[in-house]
């Protein structure tokens, strides 16, 4: 089977991929649930271009998006909705009869075969579409550094050194959202991407305890990283982390490709803000990259030939074109794609080289990675347990869970 890695970096091939109609008749509206605020003008788009569908699209907070689609869909619910990927989040909806498996008429065949995984249950069928290959690395301050003389750092030397001169210059050298649970284990899959890479595999198949020596020494390395974040880490949330970098009161932050798109706080933040991205220098330097969810239809919807027929939709050709080009991000589907983004550009070329292909986070365990490892990881920041202790925290909560 291909890896997400070697499907981006395939030949392009020349697939023809129709485009889905509708009969003349009365549009049917179709309500879409996400929490990606970035995807409305890409739904607005699809919705123009789709006779006989009105799509309807709602942004939910992403840290209240689960419960709150949980208890929609107890009451009818939305019509398709964003799911999270991997099977943690899935076989609840399988076991509730609230998913089906794709119908015939939606054609994978175009998408990258690595993504695959964020539509499928712990059955092994495929239930939604994947959308957006997300690259997770270091977000820094291109002016800034500039101005410090800071070259980018590539291993851990450089990168001490790089935060004791944002510190000298009265900046904070590496803003964390400790307050965001959530995005303390997006930080923590970065840390196993740049210091452990392909050694990762035999602790994500759980075939080596994360008490492991290789594991906790990753940890340690970022503990020798606290005098360098934020003092008020633990209560910082997600938003205020990127406004610090766009407007240069923080050197770095560790975030996904998501938020160089023109709907990221930061560039609502300053437009002209000039952001750099790399891998976390540690020994492996592997960016982690992963398919950020599934487009899903809503099998007990009164909509259901409808919804189909969009979720069609998004696996083709022109949907992933349309995607890259309205929401800036890599689309799954896996040729003949132009990105016109610097940024878009660039993460294609870390997953290329460098992408992480052993996942935890956003992985089959995603859901419990997030409530086993984010909690802890907050402990960790605020001084409450060591590096070896979380280790062995994150063995016992995912032990806890049948993992």
């Amino acid at each position: 089977m291909k890896t997400l890695k070697q499907c981006l970096v395939a030949a392009s091939v020349g697939l023809s991929v129709a485009v889905t109609s509708f009969s003349a008749a009365a549009d049917v509206t179709l309500k879409l649930w996400t929490w990606r605020e970035q995807e409305k003008p890409l739904w607005e788009e699809v919705s123009k271009r789709l006779e006989g569908v009105d799509i309807k699209v709602e942004v939910t907070d992403a840290q209240q998006y689960n419960s709150r689609l949980n208890v929609a869909l107890q009451n009818g619910g939305p019509d398709l909705f964003q799911g999270r990927p991997g099977a943690s989040f899935l076989d609840q909806y399988v076991k509730a009869g609230i998913v089906k498996p794709i119908s015939e008429s939606v054609d994978l065949s175009g998408l990258a075969q690595g993504v695959m995984n964020a539509g499928q249950a712990s059955d092994g069928k495929t239930y939604g579409v994947p959308f957006a290959v997300q690259t997770i690395q270091i977000l820094y301050n291109k002016k800034l550094f500039r101005e410090l003389g800071i070259k980018e750092p590539t291993n851990q030397a450089e990168f001490t050194e790089a935060m004791k001169k944002l510190k000298a210059a009265g900046k904070v050298p590496l803003d964390i959202a400790g307050r965001a649970g959530w995005s303390l284990a997006m930080l923590n899959a970065a840390l196993e991407a740049g210091f452990l890479g392909d050694d990762l595999d035999t602790i994500a198949s759980r075939k080596d305890p994360f008490t492991s020596d290789k594991y906790v020494a990753m940890l340690e390395a970022f503990e020798s990283w606290k005098p360098y974040i934020n003092s008020a880490a633990s209560g910082q949330d997600y938003g205020g982390m990127r406004v610090n970098v766009a407007l240069g009161e923080a050197g770095m932050i560790i975030d996904g490709l998501w938020s160089t798109s023109q709907a990221s706080t930061i560039r609502q933040t300053d437009p002209e803000a000039e952001i750099g991205l790399m891998p976390v220098p540690g020994p492996a330097g592997k960016v982690y990259a992963f398919a950020d969810g599934a487009y899903l239809v809503n099998a007990t919807s009164a909509n259901v030939e409808a919804a189909n027929k969009v979720l069609a939709y998004t696996a083709s050709k022109e949907f992933g074109q349309l995607f890259a080009d309205l929401v800036g991000e890599l689309t799954t589907y896996k040729s003949g794609i132009s990105y016109k983004s610097e940024y878009q550009q660039q993460a294609a070329e870390f997953i290329a080289r460098n992408g992480q292909e052993y996942l935890t986070w956003k992985g089959p365990i995603n859901v419990a990675y997030e409530e086993v490892v984010g909690p802890n990881f907050q402990e960790f920041i605020a001084g409450k347990i060591s590096a070896k202790q979380l280790a062995q925290k994150i063995e016992t909560g995912f032990k806890s869970k049948g993992l």
